[in-house]
C-alpha cells in the first residue's frame, strides 16, 4: 500500500542542529506532493515558534503543533482541532513547577509564553535568552489564573534531570497527564489524550487515510505515539534508542539530510 501522508518531526529531524531546513528537504517535500503524498510537520513546538522558513513552505497543508494539541490549517493557519489542558489543571502544575529548579514555559492560542527572566543557566546551555523572552510574564500560574485560557502544552527545562523522574510522578499522582520529552533534560506535559500520535490520527480519520498509508520520521521520545500509530516507521540516525526499536528503518541523521533520504526513498517506494 502506497504513503499517502508523511509526519515529518522537526528539531533533530527536518531541522538541522542549526536549526535549519535544508535545501534538499525542500526539494524531497515538494517531489512528495507532486506524487501525492501529504507531508505534515509534527512538532513539540508551537504554531508561532516554528521557523519562518518551514513555515513558507506552500506544500505544508497541514501543522501538527504542541504535540498534537493543536492542528493548524496550513492555508488558513486556523486551528481545525484542539486539546488543551484546562486552566485550573495549568495553574497546579505551574504551582507545583515553582518548586523544582527548572525554567518552565507554556504553549496557548498558538504561541509560547515563558518568564521574564531567563535562568542565567539558560545562556550557558542555549547561547541566548532571546528565544526565552520573545512573549515573557512575571510569574506563569498567576498570568494562566487572570486569563483563564486553556493550555496546549507546558514545557519545562530541568536544571537537575535526576529529578524527572520524581517530579513526573508527583505531577501524574496530581491529575492525569500526557508526560513525554524532546531531550534528557526537559519535560513536556500534555493534556491526557493529546499527543503527536493521537493528533495524527485524528488528522489521518479526517483524511481518510489509513495508519496502513502513514509514515513516520523522527528521532525523539514525543514521537514514540506517532510510531505507534503508522505503518511505516523512520527513525533519524540521531533518535534515541527508543524510537530505534520502534522503527523498521533508519536513516542518517538530521546533519546529513536523514529526513530527505527518508522522504525520497518513500516516494519510491523502497520504504
Amino acid at each position: 500500500m502506497a504513503t499517502r501522508l508523511i509526519a515529518l518531526d522537526l528539531d533533530g529531524t527536518a531541522l538541522s542542529d542549526h536549526r535549519s531546513i535544508t535545501g534538499r528537504t525542500r526539494s524531497a517535500v515538494s517531489d512528495a506532493r507532486k506524487n501525492g503524498i501529504l507531508v505534515v510537520p509534527a512538532t513539540g513546538r508551537s504554531y508561532r515558534d516554528i521557523p519562518a522558513e518551514v513555515l513558507d513552505i506552500t506544500e505544508f497543508s497541514y501543522f501538527l503543533t504542541s504535540n498534537g494539541a493543536n492542528i493548524l490549517d496550513g492555508r488558513s493557519r486556523t486551528s481545525m482541532y484542539t486539546d488543551l489542558i484546562p486552566w485550573r489543571q495549568s495553574v497546579e502544575i505551574l504551582r507545583l513547577l515553582e518548586e523544582y529548579d527548572v525554567q518552565p514555559s507554556v504553549h496557548l492560542n498558538g504561541s509560547s509564553t515563558n518568564l521574564k527572566t531567563a535562568d542565567p543557566r539558560i545562556v550557558a546551555r542555549y547561547g541566548s535568552t532571546d528565544y526565552f523572552l520573545r512573549s515573557s510574564v512575571d510569574n506563569l500560574a498567576d498570568y494562566i489564573a487572570a486569563e483563564k485560557t486553556d493550555v496546549e502544552k507546558i514545557f519545562a527545562i530541568l536544571f537537575a534531570p535526576s529529578e524527572k523522574a520524581a517530579l513526573t510522578a508527583r505531577l501524574t499522582s496530581r491529575c492525569p497527564l500526557t508526560v513525554s520529552a524532546s531531550g534528557p533534560d526537559n519535560i513536556e506535559l500534555n493534556s491526557p489524550t493529546a499527543s503527536k500520535g493521537h493528533g495524527l490520527a485524528v488528522l489521518c480519520q479526517a483524511l481518510n487515510i489509513s495508519p496502513e498509508e502513514t509514515a513516520v520520521i523522527g528521532d525523539s521520545i514525543n514521537d514514540i505515539s506517532m510510531f505507534r500509530f503508522a505503518g511505516r516507521r523512520i527513525a533519524m540516525g540521531n533518535a534515541e534508542p527508543c524510537i530505534m526499536e520502534l522503527s523498521q528503518h533508519v536513516t542518517d541523521t538530521c546533519d546529513k539530510d536523514g529526513a530527505a533520504l527518508a522522504i525520497e526513498r518513500l516516494i519510491q517506494q523502497e520504504w
